[in-house]
């Protein structure tokens, strides 16, 4: 008893119960009250006390001692033991009048006001707070719970509700044969109200109950009851649903509709075989059928130019969402999906899949020209016009497609558009590398060798595009792309870097700008045209600019460059990431398809980008303004630390730029050194690449023994580093270099990478940083 009545007031949930115990306890106490009063009464005027129950009447009367007066006696004595503090009872204007003369209404507003003193007096605590991982299993274990305790129920319904029953007509109240779930809430038909209802209604999935359970069928067949009243089926043909269309010069037509010629309709619900309407005029008894026109304003699309097979537009754009929001979506796979919805709603039929592409890219292309009409810019930022801050390129080499699929000499719809078109580019290409001579091989910077860092490359022999170079905004807007066919050489930028000369872009951002950059100033320096190029200032995308050398990342990282603010000039890596999707389908593609489709996918992308752009730049002013907030009190605190002022920080700064402008000089050993390092490089990427790109034995056994001969040329071209230099501790140890080849090392291994240690050298990169 002592555990029921263990209150803890902190505990909002006990509140309500605590208020009712103390309403209780008033009413116990003023019952006391009223029967002290009368035992009081009844000793001083000689009247027995009042009670509530009257026993007058019932057995004997007691002595002097027993009775009513000796249960008040010792009602008496047990109220003189009691505590003073708990007899301590209220006047006679503060006493409660009793519940017998009490209005309910009185006492429901006194309840009321009892309560909010209490909720006022004792307010809530707050809950403590959950991480929003707790909070979130929380939420899924009670969902999780929640559900299993409804399974069975589940079950039970979706067994019910393949019971047939002896449903009636909805309309004549005659045994019902047709379930339509498309006309709901009236399902149920007879054989007479399904053919009067469903003549005009084509499209609806029905099922038949006649063999006591559900069997889809066709919309071409009907149910009838025979004279025997036995069930039987027979076909009826039905007519497409269009718009009433006139050909004819009537004043007043009044025209007949009958079955036309056959036409395949395809809807999201699969395949519909059906006839076209032939209308006739009762007037000029003049005979026509719905032509392209009168199909696509009753919202259909041709599959051919004769019209025998039509789509819905419902479907197309089903088709276009679907391909934007999982770009590795086939059209084999989506003609898959349509034939088995055809099969489970009663009919019967294949799809083309090439001709569904094919109508689709037709009608991609008419909803663009539409919207050329209303003067839509695709592939234009509305937040970089009419002056852009960067533009970042780069290659991707997934958008690959082989050389033996789809050998089609078909024009592209959208050539030129997004992708340049390849005899542009090819010609420019061939400019380039007559006017300049090129030199083999990939560029090193830092610690890394970068396959972009090239001036010329050889084709593949098995692709015909190697990739697709792309060029994008700040914002991630998709501006131009080019097809790649000789890998990823500075031809191609320079190329994405001339179409969008007119767009006044401040910066050009490239993960390789410290070596696409020289290349540029040296084919301008041949090439005058291109000299405008060089007005631009070169960018390099700052997460890669980690991967690159101490003095270049000081040089050309974007976050030194005066103006390009927040710029990261990683944005076409987000773009590539969605694009290389594409190549799950678009390598099997025509050259033509190819294009269209990856034009299509760069248009639905910059879509969703215009779309969200309002939310994009609210966040990214929000976070810019606190972030900006944050480093100056950054600053301020690195300059109280370092008891520094303005003037010996911004000295700091120009000494660090200074030392990355240096130039390294060009010695003997500077020859070797690039050399070795270069080595090395090659040797630790082809370990790691070795089982990763490569499944034949054959290949993998070439690759080893070139391996071997690349190690052996580092071993004597270390030799031959060591015999020139004289400092035993500028040596280069050949156990550390056997363990960095091995994947055990991973500090500094070359001697001349040690910048020293002083204090101020330090404290100059620190307060750049």
């Amino acid at each position: 008893m002592d555990k029921l009545f263990d209150l803890d007031l902190r505990d909002p949930r006990t509140e309500g119960r605590h208020l009712a115990i103390g309403l209780m306890h008033d009413q116990f106490l003023a019952e006391a009250t009223e029967a002290a009063e009368n035992f009081n009464r009844a000793r001083s005027g000689g009247d027995s006390p009042r009670s509530s129950t009257n026993r007058s009447g019932r057995g004997k009367a007691r002595g002097r001692r027993g009775g009513r007066k000796g249960r008040a006696d010792r009602w008496s004595g047990l109220t003189t033991g009691m505590d003073t503090e708990v007899l301590a009872l209220p006047s006679e204007d503060s006493l409660p009048l009793p519940r017998a003369q009490q209005n309910p209404q009185e006492m429901f507003e006194q309840n009321m006001e009892r309560l909010s003193a209490l909720l006022d007096s004792s307010p809530c605590p707050a809950e403590p707070e959950r991480s929003a991982a707790s909070s979130w299993s929380v939420r899924q274990q009670k969902a999780s719970d929640r559900w299993e305790e409804a399974r069975p129920y589940h079950l039970r319904c979706l067994l019910e509700s393949e019971a047939v029953g002896k449903p009636l007509c909805c309309f004549c109240h005659k045994p019902a044969v047709i379930r339509c779930r498309d006309c709901l809430p009236e399902q149920w038909f007879c054989g007479a109200c399904d053919m009067h209802n469903h003549s005009k209604r084509p499209l609806h999935n029905r099922d038949s109950v006649v063999d006591g359970f559900f069997k889809a069928i066709p919309p071409s067949t009907c149910i009838s009851r025979g004279e025997t009243g036995i069930y039987a089926t027979h076909e009826q043909d039905r007519i497409l649903p269009t718009m009433p269309a006139q050909h004819c010069t009537c004043q007043a037509p009044s025209f007949t509709v009958e079955a036309g010629k056959p036409v395949i309709l395809i809807t999201i619900n699969g395949r519909y075989d059906l006839r076209l309407p032939r209308y006739v005029c009762q007037t000029c008894l003049q005979q026509w059928a719905p032509d392209v026109r009168d199909l696509v304003r009753s919202g259909y699309w041709p599959a051919s130019a004769n019209a025998s097979t039509i789509y819905t537009v419902d479907l197309l754009n089903t088709f276009q969402e679907l391909k934007l929001i999982s770009p590795g979506f086939s059209r084999q796979a989506f003609a898959k999906l349509l034939e088995h919805r055809t099969l489970c709603a009663g009919r019967s039929g294949q799809i083309n899949g090439d001709a569904l592409q094919r109508s689709f890219l037709e009608f991609a292309y008419a909803s663009f020209e539409k919207d050329q009409l209303c003067c839509d810019t695709p592939f234009t930022c509305p937040a970089c016009t009419p002056e852009m801050v960067a533009v970042s390129a780069d290659g991707n080499r997934k958008l690959y497609r082989f050389g033996h699929t789809g050998r089609s000499n078909d024009t592209p719809f959208f050539d030129g558009l997004f992708l340049a078109k390849d005899s542009e580019v090819s010609d420019f290409v061939n400019t380039i590398q007559m006017a300049v001579k090129n030199i083999k091989g990939r560029g090193t910077c830092g610690d890394s060798q970068w396959a972009a860092a090239r001036e010329t490359s050889r084709r593949a022999s098995k692709l015909d595009e190697e990739g697709v170079e792309v060029a994008v905004c700040r914002h991630g807007f998709l501006l131009k792309a080019l097809n790649m066919y000789r890998g990823e050489i500075f031809a191609y930028p320079m190329y994405l870097q001339k179409e969008l000369l007119p767009s006044k872009a401040q910066f050009f951002a490239m993960d390789v700008a410290c070596k696409y950059w020289p290349y540029l100033q040296k084919v301008a320096s041949v090439i005058p045209a291109l000299k405008s190029l060089t007005e631009m200032k070169p960018f390099l995308s700052i997460m890669h600019a980690r991967a690159h050398a101490t003095k270049c990342e000081i040089k050309w990282s974007g976050r030194n460059q005066k103006g390009a603010g927040t710029t990261a000039g990683e944005e076409v890596e987000q773009i590539n990431s969605y694009l290389s999707r594409c190549a799950l389908t678009t390598k099997y593609m025509s050259k033509a398809a190819r294009v269209d489709m990856l034009t299509v996918h760069a248009m639905g992308w910059n879509h969703h980008k215009a779309e969200t752009l309002h939310k994009a730049l609210s966040t990214r002013y929000v976070k810019t303004s606190k972030r900006a907030e944050e480093e100056a009190e950054r600053l301020s605190q690195l300059q109280k630390d370092l008891q520094c002022s303005n003037a010996m920080a911004v000295q700091w700064i120009a000494e660090v730029k200074e030392w990355a402008e240096s130039e390294t000089p060009v010695t003997g050993l500077h020859v070797l050194q690039q050399s070795i390092e270069g080595l090395h490089l090659g040797l630790k990427q082809q370990k790691q690449t070795l089982y990763r790109q490569n499944d034949s034995n054959k290949l993998r056994h070439r690759l080893r023994r070139k391996l071997t001969a690349d190690k052996k040329r580092l071993l004597q071209e270390i030799e031959k580093y060591n015999s020139l230099v004289a400092d035993l501790s500028k040596r280069i140890d050949v156990a550390l270099v056997d363990h960095s080849l091995a994947g055990q090392s991973t500090g500094a291994i070359w001697p001349w990478e040690d910048y020293g240690s002083g204090m101020h050298f330090s404290m100059l990169l620190k307060c750049h940083a």
